[in-house]
């Protein structure tokens, strides 16, 4: 069978936990957006990951609250499993654990980190000064800034991951030159986010918008700089020309009772309470985000 899948730390997770119970032959990325318009194919030999349900799919694992009205109303039955987890690795341990528990359960470290990073449980210091499976995570993080070669780097970490412990991991020169990158360029990161980013009452409104180039960075550290804010909406160029809105509960000031995945639904997006996207046309994109931005301000 084939994974189906979106290039974060999630979808790393679930596909070192699927070629452990299935015959994998094969790892595609698909953007998240493009599965939700319809435009990716799978069939019954595709298992797709952590995007929203493809029609025609051998099995669907997926965790975003955006997706759950839709099974009832336009999914219908359909093989694989879907609920409300910290993580799509998560749900894909809970289908296959009552079988295949000895082969999982070696990777419990990693199937822990990937829940709290997806689900945004840190602590200031693994924010600030990331380490282990955390660090690991960041460097595979398209919203962090790390993209050339990931298709590469991924698929081999999926492997990798299996046959070496995480402390000679890291040690590895394809994994450390980005482990390296992500803690020196924080810095960096930290001062591009003081000159594009401000407070709107509750909001931090951070604008990449036209910027071709900036630091890697931990999406979360934004936090840490306007901790007295509960929501970040962050602006920046999209797929195919449109505009990311995207969306997230402050991981320390946690009262915004905005469901987000709900919200970014209207627009054409999704995710989950607590964060996701929506990709704007360019055409309409100013009220949309302002329509955005009130709401977020009413909590």
């Amino acid at each position: 069978m084939n994974i189906v899948t979106r290039g974060d730390f999630d979808g790393l997770a679930s596909s070192v936990l699927l070629t452990e119970v299935e015959d994998i032959r094969e790892i595609r990325f698909v953007h998240p957006k493009d599965a939700q318009d319809g435009i990716v194919e799978a069939d019954k030999e595709d298992i797709v990951v952590n995007v929203p349900y493809v029609a025609g799919c051998g099995l669907w694992f997926d965790h975003h609250i955006s997706e759950e009205g839709k099974i009832l109303d336009e999914i219908g039955e359909f093989n694989g499993r879907f609920e409300m987890a910290p993580s799509a690795a998560r749900v894909i341990y809970n289908h296959y654990a009552p079988e295949h528990a000895e082969k999982l359960d070696k990777f419990k470290d990693l199937l822990e980190a990937t829940d709290k990073l997806d689900s945004a449980q840190l602590t200031m210091e693994e924010i600030t000064n990331p380490s282990g499976w955390i660090l690991l995570g960041l460097t595979i993080d398209p919203r962090s800034g790390l993209g050339p070669e990931f298709r590469k780097y991924f698929r081999w970490l999926v492997e990798y991951v299996k046959e070496v412990p995480l402390e000679k991991m890291l040690q590895h020169p394809e994994v450390k030159k980005r482990t390296d990158r992500v803690l020196t360029e924080n810095e960096e990161f930290k001062s591009t986010l003081a000159q594009h980013a401000h407070v709107e009452d509750n909001v931090i409104i951070v604008d990449f918008r036209a910027m071709k180039e900036k630091p890697v960075g931990n999406r979360f550290l934004v936090y840490t700089m306007f901790p007295e804010a509960n929501v970040e909406m962050r602006l920046f160029d999209g797929h195919k020309g449109a505009v990311v809105v995207a969306l997230g509960h402050s991981i320390f000031n946690r009262t915004c009772n905005v469901n987000v995945g709900e919200l970014l639904q209207k627009y054409g997006g999704g995710g989950h309470a607590g964060a996701g996207t929506a990709q704007l046309d360019p055409e309409s994109a100013g009220p949309q985000i302002a329509q955005i931005l009130e709401r977020l301000k009413k909590n």
